[in-house]
């Protein structure tokens, strides 16, 4: 055969001028040159590697080689429907032991075992030294039956002792996946006392002792393979996260970094690296970390977490933009859109916010607290009407929601509208939560609207000083109610504390009288 090709390679080197091939070396030459183009194409991982055989096949229909050829290309690309369509060349003349080995693995993928272990055994009686029929025979056992392919291995491993220490590592594998730890450690065990430098026994019995929850075994396995050179990114972070649950920060920093090292996108060393930058205050580089993970386009958990460094960091405008960015990437991700809507209004963007939290409730109507923001939202629009219809939905839904019973009450006292309204849902909010400085401040402005300073003056001052300084809200209310009392100098105080921020307070503030000196 290897002169015969020879001879064709050397025909397609001669000058077309010397003689002319007849009909069937032509043939044969096509055949050929298609051949090897499906040759090259299964070498590369070509997915074209099907349809060049294909091809060959058109110029070879009763070829069994190429049809079995088909078969195992179409498993190997999980299509065994396509592999079908040429499966019966095994009934075609006799049978060597790669087509049944092929056939075999064709049973097993459409799931009819018990035929495609009588393959195998067919496939090793021509050939009983072929140790990848084997192999692939063992692991069809242990699927049907884990005791036979133990038998089946430890007979492999009498026949071929440089085998050994590998053989006793897979019998070990078989056990753990059959949920036989005891059994896995114990041959586990074996291959490393047959060879010490086998990394594969090792990792598997740190496994057992995670599972276990013997850590430090565990990292005494990982240790060894550090030791050995054998050490990777999942044993590295995995070494750091026992460190992490003991509470040595620094040393569990240690292993993340060498994990991150060996992968840059290691998912968990990029997770864990971030909280423990975010424990140091170090945003900036929590942010990194994450973003280096390789999972970073493909989870909205670690956008929303890089946002919320950015607030941290008093980057509003980019923690805006990371969250825009997420919302476009997750279309339909609850988490997202209701955080974006957040920041929209945070940024004072309400017509882009009530669309996101409108959308976000069209297909989740029972999120409630969406429905609460979307509420206020619509108060910052003034679109009031619709905002008292959400707000009702969800006191239907919960009575004694009083976030949106305390809205209610301040939307309608801001409005100077249905007062005694207002007044019963501040009144059921309190009620409800008698110590929240928000309700109050809320039931001091419904008195303040009917006029009644002295209620609300009293409200007002039992709110602690430190409150007021951070809610400028309550300050300008505050300072609103010592103007109308008449005492000036103490609403200066608190007007001008808030007129930076609140339009009201700026043009009250305008009002008094100047300063006398």
């Amino acid at each position: 055969m290897k002169k015969y090709l020879i001879g064709v390679l050397c025909l397609y080197a001669l000058p077309a001028f010397s003689f002319s091939l007849n009909q069937e070396s032509k043939q044969e030459a096509r055949l050929f040159k298609q051949f090897l183009k499906s040759v090259y194409a299964q070498r590369e991982g070509d997915p074209r590697a099907g349809e060049y055989l294909e091809k060959t096949l058109q110029l070879a229909p009763d070829s069994k080689y190429l049809k079995r050829m088909l078969v195992a290309q179409a498993l190997a690309q999980g299509d065994t429907q396509q592999a079908e369509a040429y499966i019966s060349y095994i009934n075609e003349g006799e049978n060597d032991a790669q087509d049944w080995m092929v056939y075999a693995a064709y049973l097993w993928k459409t799931k009819d075992l018990a035929q495609a272990a009588q393959a195998y055994e067919k496939a090793l009686q021509l050939e009983p030294d072929n140790v990848r029929i084997l192999y692939q025979y063992v692991l069809l056992l242990s699927v049907m039956d884990i005791d036979k392919a133990v038998e089946k291995l430890l007979t492999l491993a009498e026949e071929y002792p440089s085998l050994t220490g590998e053989i006793y590592t897979e019998i070990g594998t078989l056990y753990l996946r059959a949920g036989n730890p005891s059994q896995a450690l114990s041959y586990y065990n074996k291959a490393v006392e047959y060879d010490p430098t086998l990394p594969e026994p090792r990792l598997g019995r740190g496994e057992i002792y995670e599972r276990s929850s013997q850590y430090f075994l565990m990292l005494h396995e990982f240790e060894e393979l550090e030791k050995m050179g054998y050490a990777n990114a999942g044993t590295l972070s995995r070494m750091g996260s026992v460190f992490l649950m003991v509470k040595d920060f620094p040393k569990a920093e240690e292993y993340f970094l060498k994990a991150k090292a060996d992968d840059k996108g290691d998912v968990p060393s990029s997770y864990f690296l971030a909280l423990l930058a975010e424990q140091k205050g170090d945003f900036s580089r929590a942010i990194g970390y994450l973003k280096d993970s390789q999972d970073y386009d493909r989870s909205a958990s670690k956008w929303l977490q890089v946002s919320f460094y950015q607030q941290r960091l008093n980057q509003p405008k980019e923690s805006l933009k990371t969250l825009e960015q997420a919302y476009k990437k997750f279309d339909g991700n609850v988490e997202i859109g209701y955080f974006y809507a957040l920041a929209l209004n945070g940024a004072e963007e309400y017509k882009k916010a009530a669309k996101v939290f409108k959308k976000l409730l069209d297909s989740n109507p029972s999120y409630a607290e969406a429905r609460l923001q979307y509420a206020f939202t619509l108060e910052s629009l003034k679109k009031y009407k619709e905002m008292e219809n959400q707000l009702a939905q969800l006191l239907e839904a919960d009575p004694h929601n009083a976030p949106a019973l305390n809205l209610y009450a301040y939307s309608l006292a801001l409005r100077g509208m249905r007062l005694e309204e207002a007044q019963q849902y501040a009144a059921r909010a309190l009620a409800l939560f008698p110590e929240d400085y928000s309700f109050i401040d809320t039931q001091a402005w419904i008195y303040f609207k009917q006029g009644r300073l002295d209620e609300s003056y009293d409200l007002l001052v039992s709110i602690p000083s430190s409150v007021i300084a951070d809610n400028l809200e309550i300050a300008y209310h505050l300072g609103a109610v010592l103007y109308e009392k008449g005492e000036w100098e103490q609403s200066r105080k608190y007007l001008e504390m808030a007129r930076t921020e609140i339009k009201e307070a700026a043009k009250l503030y305008k009002k008094l009288p100047p300063v006398v000196r």
